[in-house]
């Protein structure tokens, strides 16, 4: 038999356990909001951060991942360590690597420097080419880079090395500059 003493003090602590639920949840949902429009003018370090463009349609078109981004206001400049950067075309796909990277304070200067790693994939046909050069200068909106660094370039089956290249990588064109060697797979 439960007496009503004890009848209120079972009421009480279910109470104060639903009250204590109730507070537990309602801290759960108040997780920070993400952090859009990084102030360029600040000095910070981001580490295991990624980036993800997308186009007017919400196609993704740029993915960057790496583990530490640092920004510093006095150059308006980022550095990249061991940036891995994946760039969507309708076409294609361009995956690059490098050991680290440089971005102007306005996105559209990019410099890959150490091991340069850049290769295009056409899903569709099973093309690839693979670039390797020791640093490259990618212009962001018109999809272009240069280098003037050696560079070698391989399809699976043939290989170009040079000195200096421009690539264009929305037709996928590129103009070798100065000691051109090849080597062509014959059928």
């Amino acid at each position: 038999m439960i007496t009503g003493k004890t009848r209120r003090g079972i009421s009480a602590l279910v109470l104060l356990s639903a009250f204590s639920f109730w507070l537990s949840r309602s801290q759960d949902n108040d997780s920070p909001e993400p952090v859009a429009g990084l102030d360029p003018k600040l000095n910070y370090v981001l580490r295991d951060f990624e980036l993800q463009f997308f186009d007017e349609f919400g196609k993704p078109t740029v993915n960057m991942q790496a583990p530490v981004l640092r920004n510093d206001p006095k150059l308006q400049l980022g550095t990249i360590e061991r940036p891995v950067v994946k760039l969507n075309q309708a076409n294609a796909v361009w995956d690059m690597t490098s050991d680290t990277a440089t971005v102007t304070a306005d996105k559209e200067h990019v410099k890959l420097i150490g091991q340069v790693y850049v290769k295009r994939n056409e899903p569709v046909t099973g093309n690839w080419v693979e670039l390797r050069t020791r640093e490259i200068q990618i212009e962001v909106t018109p999809q272009t880079a240069i280098t003037h660094e050696p560079v070698i370039i391989f399809d699976g089956l043939n290989r170009v090395d040079a000195i200096g290249l421009e690539l264009d990588m929305k037709s996928k064109t590129y103009s070798l500059k100065q000691q051109v060697r090849a080597t062509y797979a014959v059928n």
